[in-house]
């Protein structure tokens, strides 16, 4: 006789023990499981990842538990993210999908970092699959702010449209400094930080370029932009060795949810240690 014991999904994510459990079906099932049951009560079907103990709702809908499960270390400390969101009392996130938390639940790469800043202002102004040239004809809308952590070019290299993307790496610094310049305008008194458009893997549906193409082309704008701040004198973070470091030694799945979109789990978490990891 068959026997079904039945268990919350949260704890089959979170609970080390049973985990070790149950097989990969099992994982599979629970996956499926969330889907519907997200997608009945919140009109979104979410990842597993993204799943938490409770929900709780107000007028604009649901509140997710924020991320957890990162510990910063001295090293980290000394870092150029943390080193310039300790000076700053208000800070502004700008990116693209991977800031604003897409496919995750709305749940941004630097999420983690936020219980270390409690007594900071932190804001995101960031659009899923948005290029640089969307963000600087929108500067005008980004709140003010003493530090801008700024995250784009990832579509410009991926998406190789030359409607909307800077499609080589000397229009990608030049779209990064109009976006600058509107913001010191907006802010005249606030710093930056930059960092290199992020890494995707291979497999990605929206790129036509081979993932030798992609890669190089990404290598190049990330180099452009390391120069270009220290040209400047801004602050300069590539996160990108880090994360295929990460990526080369677990499955993509431990921490993305497909080419390039972390979870709200592992994968935030992972993205905060990459960023902060980075020494000037």
């Amino acid at each position: 006789m068959a026997i079904t014991v039945q268990f919350p999904i949260h704890e089959i994510m979170f609970k080390k023990e049973l985990r070790e459990q149950l097989t990969t079906d099992d994982i599979d099932k629970a996956a499926e499981s969330n889907a519907l049951i997200t997608n009945v009560v919140f009109r979104h079907e979410m990842d597993i990842s993204s799943v938490t103990e409770r929900y709780y709702f107000n007028e604009n809908g649901f509140i997710r538990s924020k991320a957890e499960g990162l510990d910063i270390t001295e090293e980290m400390k000394s870092g150029v993210l943390y080193s310039a969101m300790k000076k700053a009392d208000s800070i502004c996130f700008i990116g693209d999908s991977v800031t604003e938390g897409t496919k995750n639940g709305g749940c941004p790469w630097y999420e983690p970092i936020e219980k270390y800043f409690k007594d900071k202002q932190i804001m995101n102004y960031s659009k899923g699959s948005c290029t640089v040239s969307y963000m600087t004809e929108r500067a005008d809308n980004i709140p003010k702010a003493q530090l801008y952590v700024i995250a784009l070019g990832t579509n410009d290299v991926r998406y190789r449209d030359d409607a909307v993307c800077a499609m080589t790496a000397n229009d990608y610094i030049l779209e990064i400094e109009s976006l600058r310049s509107k913001l010191s305008t907006l802010s005249p008194d606030s710093d930056f930080v930059f960092i290199a458009p992020w890494y995707s893997t291979d497999g990605d549906p929206f790129c036509l370029l081979s993932f030798a193409e992609k890669t190089d082309l990404n290598d190049e704008y990330s180099s452009a932009l390391e120069q270009y701040c220290k040209e400047h004198s801004y602050s300069f973070i590539n996160a990108n060795t880090y994360i295929r470091d990460k990526l080369t030694v677990m499955p993509d799945k431990t921490y993305l949810l497909d080419h390039i979109h972390p979870n709200a789990s592992k994968g935030v978490v992972m993205y905060s240690e990459a960023v902060l990891s980075y020494q000037e």
